[in-house]
């Protein structure tokens, strides 16, 4: 007889946490239905001005806010969403820069759960989705 194996609180929290980056990051990569170009020269130039939700940071990046989101996922109330090389960073005022997507956590940056906020619906300790915030510095690409 095999005995079933009890998961802990911990482990069904990262399970859910690696769920949501994994669904999100696949949402942002998706290609939308709004999408007509049919090049397939992938290659993309850089907009002289970050796209609407925000200010451009004196720093480089894309200033952005809790008001200008529908889901806040940061304990914080604004911060920098950046882009370099398809590694998504948020840098809170009080600093340091978090990962926002795996690329940036694999290229250094730590990985965002000092401000990343519960989600008080859902409860036990999982967090607000980012899919949101994440489209938001996937476009700043």
């Amino acid at each position: 007889m095999s005995e079933t194996r009890q998961y802990s609180r911990g482990e069904w929290i990262s399970a859910a946490v690696f769920f949501v980056i994994v669904m999100a990051v696949a949402a942002a990569c998706w290609p939308s239905s709004s999408d007509n170009s049919s090049s397939s020269d992938s290659s993309k130039e850089l907009p002289a001005q970050p796209h609407d939700s925000g200010e451009a940071a004196p720093t480089g990046g894309l200033t952005v806010t809790a008001s200008r989101f529908n889901e806040w996922p940061f304990t914080v109330d604004a911060g920098v969403l950046r882009c370099e090389a398809g590694a998504v960073t948020f840098e809170p005022p009080a600093g340091p820069r978090y990962a926002v997507n795996g690329t940036a956590k694999d290229s250094g940056y730590p990985a965002m759960t000092p401000i990343w906020a519960d989600d008080k619906a859902l409860g036990n300790g999982l967090k607000v989705d980012i899919s949101e915030v994440l489209d938001k510095g996937m476009s700043l690409c």
